[in-house]
């Protein structure tokens, strides 16, 4: 995982140092850039894939050059095919030189994995950046000075005066513009279809390091437990990483999970003096006030700083809600509303969850792994009909249950059809009261209208990250984030996929 940011035609070299500063976080093993005809260019890298000491940006043939922050699980496969190419490391995100010169952006198709990144010709000036189907992976741009500036975080613009935007998940942005390259495949007869459970069990292989030191999240709820088991097969030296209040709703699942595994189990006890003392960072890791956003990521914000002293990566259960209508307020719709709600929650899966996994865990340098996303399982669960992931089951509505079914005999079956809590509430920290934690000296709203306690008494901090920022500009507003059900650009990702 790593930290990318380029400028292009921006004369002032100050501004890439400021913006590439801002990122370091997110690559704390080593750094690199370059420049050439108008561009900058560079990346903070953690070493996961490959050797520390290998030139960054990455080097193509001629001048190509390339900011890589992400995983490319099929990498090897690639590589394989494209055994003639010169290549000069063991990085996973090289294929993408010999790729994309032999294929255009059509060779995108051919990428397994969770990646953002920036490809820039230092001769020519040409560029093109690209985020992942699913939006794992961040990228924002903005018109800065005259030129375009890209970047992992919008913290990265916090010294501008700008307006950032991030790209959305499966586009594209060159200096001609943008567009869509990521297209849903249809769908596709039920006889050629490997099971779920086969689709998961390739996912969360693909998804572990062969050898080094690795972890899951596991709050004892299905999503994270059907993870932690499907490892724990592979890897059975994984750890379990669990955060709870004694005797909150999470402690005796996780337990009993990790011991029905036969796994190492790590817990962290939680404190609202912990809870306290993080809340401040927690905000400028998420880059958001937002309440919902904030009070979630707590908890993953101190496993995170726990599971980083041991190991790099982490596998987490996060995307399964969104493909397998996890969430309690669907079976209170109308059912003629559930596609439309479920189009809602996937297509801002990369303004909701993923902001929050990715900033929290790489603000301690962390990288998670989230096998649901994985492209073959998200693409099946969108083929799945809504009856196969809501049921009604004993005068009750039962979500997931196509997951749960795939579960059998691997969980405890009181573990596989225990009703689903959010890690805010499992965990324990929903009890405690957040719009009290005000920063030292008091601070205001002031430039703010929200009338929400917890978004007034968390902004303050917000403002203190990004000073120059206007929290009713579409990139920080909460409009379209939790509220309404239309996608990004007006375009609702599923409606997209029936064409």
């Amino acid at each position: 995982m790593c930290g990318i940011a380029a400028t292009i035609g921006i004369r002032d070299a100050d501004t890439f140092t400021t913006l590439f500063g801002a990122l370091g976080h997110r690559g704390p093993d080593e750094s690199g850039s370059a420049e050439g005809e108008g561009i900058h260019i560079g990346m903070h890298r953690l070493a996961i894939v490959g050797r520390v000491g290998d030139p960054l940006p990455l080097c193509g043939q001629g001048r190509w050059v390339l900011a890589f922050n992400g995983e490319i699980y099929n990498h090897q496969a690639l590589r394989r095919e494209f055994a003639d190419y010169p290549f000069r490391t063991r990085s996973d995100g090289e294929v993408i030189f010999p790729l994309l010169a032999r294929d255009g952006l059509a060779g995108l198709q051919r990428l397994r994995g969770m990646y953002a990144f920036i490809l820039a010709d230092l001769a020519g000036g040409d560029w093109v950046a690209v985020r992942d189907p699913y939006g794992i992976k961040p990228l924002y741009h903005a018109r800065l000075a005259g030129g375009v500036a890209l970047a992992s975080e919008l913290k990265a613009f916090a010294s501008f005066s700008c307006q950032p935007q991030f790209l959305p998940p499966g586009h594209f942005l060159t200096a001609r513009g943008g567009a869509r390259w990521y297209r849903f495949p249809g769908r596709f007869p039920t006889w050629r279809r490997p099971s779920l459970r086969q689709l998961l069990e390739q996912a969360v292989a693909s998804h572990l390091p062969e050898s080094d030191p690795c972890g899951v999240f596991l709050s004892g709820g299905l999503d994270s437990s059907v993870i932690a088991a499907l490892a724990a097969r592979i890897r059975p030296d994984i750890v379990a990483y669990s955060v709870v209040l004694p005797g909150s709703p999470d402690e005796v699942p996780a337990a009993e999970v990790a011991a029905h595994l036969g796994i190492r189990h790590q817990v962290l006890r939680v404190t609202e003096e912990k809870v306290r003392t993080v809340l401040p960072d927690v905000i400028a890791a998420l880059e958001s006030f937002n309440p919902t956003m904030v009070r979630n990521a707590i908890p993953l914000y101190l496993l995170s700083q726990v599971a980083s002293q041991a190991c790099k990566v982490v596998l987490g259960g996060d995307g399964a809600d969104e493909l397998f209508a996890g969430y309690d307020y669907l079976a209170r719709l109308p059912p003629r509303e559930w596609p439309q709600a479920m189009e809602y929650g996937f297509n801002n899966l990369h303004r909701t969850e993923l902001q929050r996994v990715d900033r929290v865990t790489m603000a301690h340098g962390l990288e998670l792994r989230v096998p649901f996303l994985d492209q073959a399982v998200a693409e099946r669960a969108l083929n799945l009909p809504m009856e196969a992931r809501l049921r009604r089951h004993r005068g009750e509505w039962v979500s997931k249950w196509v997951l749960r079914e795939a579960a059998a005999g691997l969980l405890p079956p009181a573990i596989q059809w225990r009703q689903k809590l959010p890690l805010v509430e499992g965990s324990g920290v929903a009890g405690f009261d957040l719009a009290r934690m005000q920063p030292a000296g008091g601070g205001d709203a002031a430039g703010w209208g929200g009338d929400d306690p917890e978004s007034r008494a968390f902004f303050p901090w917000w403002r203190t990250c990004f000073p120059l920022a206007n929290p009713n500009q579409a990139i920080w507003s909460d409009a379209g984030r939790y509220h309404d059900f239309t996608g990004y650009h007006g375009e609702p990702l599923l409606a997209l996929f029936r064409r």
